[in-house]
């Protein structure tokens, strides 16, 4: 006989039939089969129940798969679009070549704005018309959720390049404002004039400078000499030292012959006062070169003493007077100086002194002072990048604080 399986041992003994090769009586037989069949429903029940779980598993996970196709498919536009307005949004901001046409990029971004908030729109409402047919209100809120934010998204990308342009726009306009004031300022070239050499030296701290420095040429081979330095730096302070470069064109023009560096510091003084309305003063140092007795007349208005280094000793030409702007009207005195053969003179503004190093210590005029003492007997262009060099290696090629400016001259 095969073997019989041990679940249907246990049963029949609990029937009491232990020998199975003898067969039950008629009740027991009947037990035997009453036992069977209710196994048998079981195993019905437990099967149908199955299926059912699995049909209803299989119609859920068919559905799942829908909904995550189409939450892909949805997902994909939406990026679609974003990619779309940040294509058109940089065109638009790509084609303000110009900074006087901000009226026409403005336009198109906004149109862009609104062609992608209606996209958006139409498809995150596709997306939820299907969802909702499954009527899943947390699914519609966070639909509305996306559709705020992704449009929050487009309007702060439109600030954004608004900003970009404006920053631009700005810069360009820096940009021109530097090179309109680096017209004002000699170049680095040597300048020579009969017995006097000067080699020079102009640095903004920022796009646009408080420093200011000019020559010219007068009547008789004489040569004026003016260096002044704003308050502040920035472009306030470059108009501020165009007003100046203009005043001194002018007073020279006016003054022809009889200009004479106090006169200069008075009638820059007015226009000053004028254009700053005491917001911003300008330390000025005026001088004329007279080469037939190698003279220098110099006049100050607030700015540092300039050196002058004979015999390899250097002494400040000390000249007193207010700054420029800080009245209507000043007066101011002319002193005269001897110059000699081999003399040499240092114009400089206080950004060159006033440079701090790494350790906040200032650059200051005892080591300038020394140091144009060391380098006096070289040529202007020489003494200058020498002393450049040295306040670059000070300061440690960090940004400047203040603008740097400084005029070496030597006489022949």
């Amino acid at each position: 006989m095969a073997e019989i399986d041990p679940l249907l041992v246990r049963q029949l003994r609990r029937l009491g039939i232990e020998d199975i090769d003898e067969p039950p009586d008629r009740e027991t037989w009947h037990k035997v089969v009453a036992r069977i069949s209710e196994h048998y429903r079981h195993v019905a029940d437990d099967r149908s129940l199955l299926t059912r779980s699995l049909d209803l598993s299989t119609n859920e996970m068919g559905a799942l798969h829908r909904q995550l196709l189409a939450e892909r498919d949805r997902l994909r536009s939406v990026v679609v679009a974003i990619g779309d307005a940040l294509t058109i949004f940089h065109d638009a901001a790509s084609s303000q070549a110009e900074p006087d046409r901000p009226l026409d990029a403005g336009s198109a971004v906004s149109t862009t704005t609104r062609r992608f908030a209606a996209r958006l729109g139409e498809i995150l409402s596709l997306g939820g018309a299907a969802r909702g047919a499954a009527g899943s209100r947390d699914s519609d809120e966070a639909i509305n959720e996306v559709r705020v934010q992704l449009v929050g998204l487009g309007d702060r990308l439109v600030q954004l390049l608004a900003d970009t342009a404006e920053k631009a726009s700005l810069k360009k306009q820096l940009e021109v404002a530097r090179a309109v004031q680096q017209m004002l300022v000699p170049g680095e070239d040597v300048i020579a004039r009969g017995a006097l050499r000067l080699a020079s030296h102009f640095q903004p701290a920022a796009e646009c400078g408080g420093d200011f420095w000019t020559f010219h040429d007068l009547p008789g081979g004489k040569m004026l000499t003016v260096i002044g330095d704003v308050t502040g730096h920035g472009i306030s302070s470059a108009i501020i030292t165009g007003a100046a470069k203009a005043a001194c064109d002018l007073a020279r023009t006016l003054e022809r012959d009889a200009l004479t560096p106090a006169r200069l510091l008075a009638l820059m003084n007015c226009c000053i006062f004028e254009a700053g309305k005491q917001r911003f003063l300008m330390t000025c140092a005026a001088s004329v070169f007279d080469p037939e007795d190698r003279s220098l007349t110099l006049a100050n208005a607030g700015h540092p003493f300039p050196y002058l280094v004979r015999n390899g000793a250097v002494r400040q030409l000390a000249s007193q007077g207010s700054p420029l702007g800080a009245a209507s009207s000043a007066e101011y005195a002319s002193s005269t100086v001897q110059l000699e053969r081999g003399d040499a003179l240092l114009w400089f503004t206080d950004g060159v002194t006033e440079c701090e190093s790494a350790a906040s210590e200032q650059f200051g005029e005892r080591r300038l002072r020394s140091l144009f003492q060391s380098v006096a007997t070289y040529t202007p262009e020489e003494a200058r990048d020498a002393i450049m060099a040295a306040v670059s290696r000070f300061h440690g090629g960090r940004p400047l604080d203040d603008d740097m400016t400084l005029v070496v001259a030597r006489v022949l």
